[in-house]
C-alpha cells in the first residue's frame, strides 16, 4: 500500500493547491499528532483545510478531525508567524519531494520535505530557519537543520531547471547507473530478494528524477517497450536508446498533461476483496451495485494519471476522481476510516467482554451458594442416616478425652485403631480440630438404593445374603471413594449437629435473596455503566472523522424558522443589523424591531413563491420575542414593550 508521495505526486499537489490556496489567509494551526499539522485557510465564502502528513503527503481534505487539546511548541511557534498571513505562492522545489508555500510575497516561506523521516521547516525571506518540526544532525549524506541555521535549496533535485531530455544525457544515466549497480554486485553480500528485470527503470528513475518509477512503466506499457531489457544491451545499440528516448517523451507528455488544468484527474487502484459467505448474506438487499462494489475494494495506490499496466486485470479496478486532492483526501481517509472502524469493533468487543463477566460473576455467586446449601443438606442427611454411628464416634473421643488423655496422644491411638480397621476408628479423619472441639467424619450418604433396598421384603434380602457376601469387599470400596467428610461437634448429639447444618443451610438460602437482589441491581447498574462507557467513547471516535459541512449564508446572523416556516434572522452587532438591512430585505419581507436599548434588528424573510403573502401572527410574534429577547429589557424583566414592525417601507406598531 503507498504511503509516500512520489516526485510526480508534489508536482500535481503544489499545482493544484496554488490555485486553491493563494490569496487566502492562514486562521490557524493545529496538532493531529506529533507528526500530522492541519492547517486552516479562509476568505470570505472560501475556506480550506489541509492536512500535513510530515515526510508523506499532504492535501486538502473535505473532512473534520478532531484536533489536539493543547498546541505543540512548534505549532505555537507556525501560529506566533503565519497566523493571519496570506499566501502568496506555492511549488515545488525543483523536482525535489519538497513543497514550498510562501506567506506575504516570501516574508516567511514553509518548506514541506515528504523524504527520509520528513520535516516541516519555516524560515523568513532570506531563508533563516525561524521554526522546524525536528531537529536534524549533520551526517554524511544530510545537513544540520536547527533554528537560526540557513536553509539550503540551491542543492535540491533540478533546482535550477529540468535539463532537456536527450539521447546523451539518457545514456550518461545509465552509465552512471550500470557502473554503480556493477560495484554493488562486486561486494560479497546476502542473497538479494530483488525482483529480477527491473533494472532499467530502476535505473531512469534514479537518473531522470522527475519521472517516478511507475510512471516510467506506464510508459513501457503505452509504448509497447521490453521494461525487461538490460541495461548493457540499451547502452550498446543505437536503435533500442531511440526506442526508450520515445518512451521517456511519452512520460513526459503525461507530465505536462497532469499540470495543464487547475485540477488534475486523479486515480486510485484498488483490489477486490473476498467477502465470506456469511458477510455477502449479511448485506442489504436495498444496496446499489455500485456501493457493494465500493465497499468491497481495498485502495492500494493513487496516481494523477491512468496507469496502463493495471488495466484489464479482473482483479483490480481503478477509480477515478475529479482532482487530485480529492483523490489523495478519499485514499487517505479511507484508511483513517478502516483504523477508525477497528477501534470501533474493539471498543464494542471489550464492552460485550466486561458485561460477559460482570455476568458470569453474577452466576458464579449464586451458583456458590446455592452449592453451599446443597452441600449442609447432605452433610444433615449423611449424620441422620448414621446417627448411631456418629454416636460411636463421639461417644469413643469424648471417653479418650474424659480419661485426661492428650490430643496428641489420642491422635496416636485413632491410627492405631484404624490399622486395626476399627469401624468406628476409620470414620474419623485426622487429625482432630482440637481448638474447636470438633471431629471430622467421613460418613457414607444415603443413596436413592439405599432406600429401596430397606423398603424391600426380608424374602430377597435372604436370598441374595450369599451374593451379598460375595461383593462385600467392591462395595466397601466404592463406599469409602463417596463418603462425605462431615465436622461434628463433640458437645452435641448427632441430631443436634444435623439441626446445625440445616440451619446453615436456611440461612445460605436467606442470602442467596438477598445476593440475587442486589447482584442484579448491581449488574443493571454495570450493565449501564458499561453502555454510557461504551457510547462516550464511540461519540469520541466518531467525532475524530467526518465530513466537512459546507455552511449556509444565514447561518452567521442570529436565526431561526418559525412555527409557520418563515426563515427568522437578527443581527448579532450593529454592523450586523445594518448588513440584514441593506442587503438581506426584500420585498415581501417583513422587518421587526423594539424600541428598546440593544434590540437586534430582525428580519422575517417571505417565501420566494408567494411573496405578497401576509406573515402569520404567529411569526409576527416569534420575530418580536426576538428583538425584545436581545435588548436589555429582557434582562431586567420589563413586560409589556412596544415592538414595531414594517412591511414595504410602512410603519405600524404592536403591542408586546
Amino acid at each position: 500500500m503507498k504511503q509516500r508521495f512520489s516526485s510526480l505526486d508534489v508536482k500535481v499537489i503544489a499545482h493544484e493547491l496554488f490555485n486553491s490556496l493563494c490569496s487566502l489567509r492562514l486562521s490557524n494551526v493545529y496538532d493531529l499528532s506529533t507528526k500530522i499539522f492541519l492547517l486552516k485557510f479562509a476568505k470570505p465564502n472560501n475556506r480550506q483545510q489541509l492536512v500535513i502528513d510530515s515526510g508523506f503527503r499532504c492535501h486538502l481534505t473535505s473532512f473534520n478531525r478532531t484536533t489536539a487539546a493543547a498546541p505543540s511548541a512548534f505549532v505555537i511557534r507556525l501560529r506566533k508567524y503565519l497566523r493571519t498571513r496570506r499566501v502568496t505562492s506555492v511549488g515545488q522545489v525543483g523536482t525535489d519531494r519538497i513543497i514550498e508555500i510562501q506567506f506575504s510575497d516570501g516574508a516567511y516561506r514553509l518548506f514541506l520535505e515528504f523524504y527520509a523521516g520528513g520535516n516541516i521547516i519555516l524560515t523568513d525571506r532570506e531563508l533563516c530557519i525561524l521554526a522546524l518540526q525536528r531537529i536534524v544532525s549533520e551526517g554524511s549524506e544530510q545537513e544540520e537543520l536547527r533554528v537560526g541555521l540557513k536553509y539550503s535549496i540551491e542543492n535540491r533535485q533540478n533546482y535550477h531547471g529540468v535539463p532537456a531530455l536527450t539521447k546523451e544525457r539518457i545514456i550518461e544515466g545509465l552509465t552512471r547507473a550500470a557502473e554503480r549497480t556493477g560495484a554493488e554486485n562486486s561486494v560479497p553480500t546476502k542473497k538479494s530478494k530483488k525482483k529480477t528485470g527491473n533494472d532499467l527503470r530502476k535505473a531512469l528513475a534514479t537518473s531522470l528524477t522527475e519521472f517516478p518509477p511507475l510512471l516510467i512503466d506506464h510508459a513501457f506499457k503505452v509504448t509497447n517497450f521490453e521494461p525487461a531489457t538490460p541495461v548493457e544491451e540499451v547502452l550498446n545499440n543505437e536503435s533500442v536508446v531511440e526506442k526508450l528516448v520515445v518512451v521517456l517523451e511519452e512520460a513526459q507528455k503525461v507530465v505536462r498533461q497532469v499540470i495543464s488544468t487547475e485540477v488534475s484527474k486523479g486515480y486510485i487502484i484498488a483490489k477486490q476483496i473476498k467477502l465470506a459467505s456469511s458477510e455477502a448474506n449479511a448485506r442489504s438487499p436495498n444496496e446499489s451495485e455500485s456501493v457493494r462494489k465500493q465497499e468491497n475494494l481495498m485502495y492500494e495506490d493513487f496516481h494523477p494519471f491512468r496507469p496502463q499496466q493495471f488495466e484489464n486485470i479482473p482483479e483490480i479496478s481503478i477509480l477515478e476522481f475529479e482532482g487530485f486532492n480529492k483523490t489523495v483526501d478519499e485514499f487517505f481517509s479511507s484508511i483513517e476510516h478502516q483504523k477508525l472502524e477497528s477501534r470501533l469493533t474493539e471498543r464494542e468487543e471489550n464492552a460485550k467482554k466486561k458485561l460477559e463477566n460482570a455476568r458470569q460473576d453474577h452466576v458464579k455467586r449464586l451458583g456458590g451458594l446455592q452449592l453451599v446449601q446443597e452441600l449442609n443438606v447432605r452433610k444433615a442427611q449423611a449424620i441422620e442416616a448414621n446417627s448411631s454411628r456418629v454416636q460411636e464416634a463421639t461417644a469413643a473421643v469424648n471417653g479418650l478425652i474424659g480419661q485426661g488423655m492428650d490430643w496428641m496422644e489420642i491422635a496416636r491411638l485413632i491410627e492405631m485403631e484404624q490399622a486395626r480397621h476399627n469401624p468406628v476408628a476409620e470414620m474419623i479423619k485426622l487429625p482432630l480440630k482440637t481448638y474447636e472441639n470438633a471431629a471430622t467424619l467421613l460418613l457414607a450418604e444415603l443413596t436413592l438404593e439405599d432406600v429401596e433396598d430397606f423398603e424391600g421384603d426380608e424374602t430377597d434380602s435372604d436370598v441374595s445374603n450369599g451374593e451379598d457376601e460375595q461383593s462385600k469387599p467392591s462395595a466397601s470400596a466404592a463406599s469409602i471413594d463417596k463418603r462425605l467428610a462431615v465436622d461434628i461437634d463433640l458437645g452435641l448429639s448427632p441430631w443436634a449437629n444435623a439441626r446445625q447444618y440445616y440451619e446453615q443451610k436456611k440461612s445460605a438460602a436467606v442470602k442467596e435473596q438477598k445476593t440475587l437482589q442486589s447482584s442484579a441491581k448491581a449488574l443493571k447498574s454495570t450493565e449501564k455503566k458499561i453502555t454510557a462507557d461504551l457510547r462516550k467513547g464511540l461519540k469520541q471516535e466518531k467525532d475524530i472523522l467526518r465530513p466537512v459541512r459546507k455552511q449556509m449564508w444565514f447561518e452567521k446572523f442570529l436565526f431561526f424558522i418559525s412555527s409557520d416556516g418563515y426563515l427568522t434572522l437578527g443581527g448579532k452587532d450593529v454592523q450586523q443589523n445594518e448588513i440584514l438591512y441593506r442587503r438581506h430585505l426584500k420585498k415581501g419581507d417583513v422587518y421587526v424591531h423594539a424600541d428598546l436599548q440593544g434590540a437586534a434588528s430582525v428580519i422575517i424573510k417571505n417565501k420566494p413563491l408567494t411573496p405578497d403573502a401576509p406573515i402569520p401572527p404567529s411569526s409576527l410574534s416569534q420575530a418580536g420575542t426576538l428583538a425584545v429577547a436581545t435588548s436589555s429589557a429582557w434582562d431586567s424583566k420589563v413586560s409589556n414593550r412596544d415592538v414595531l414592525r414594517a412591511k414595504d417601507a410602512l410603519w405600524s406598531r404592536m403591542c408586546y
